[in-house]
């Protein structure tokens, strides 16, 4: 039963790490936030786990929201 539950985290961390990756390949350039995305990636292939948290938290700039036209 443990040894299913490991599995489990396995493979939710492979999931994160594989995300992260992908969306930083596909995140525009203009979208990135404190590193060039050469950087990023090198943190992520160097750091699984920590880039990836840290790609999600810092590194992406989150789309800006788009201004509603007014009704009044």
């Amino acid at each position: 039963m443990t040894s299913v539950l490991v599995y489990a985290i396995y493979a939710m961390v492979a999931a994160l790490y594989v995300h992260a990756l992908v969306d930083c390949i596909r995140t525009p350039a203009a979208h990135v936030r404190m590193l060039p995305k050469i950087g990023w990636l090198v943190i992520m292939v160097l750091l699984p786990i920590l880039g990836a948290i840290a790609w999600r938290n810092l590194g992406k700039r989150s789309a800006p929201v788009e201004a509603r036209p007014s009704t009044a």
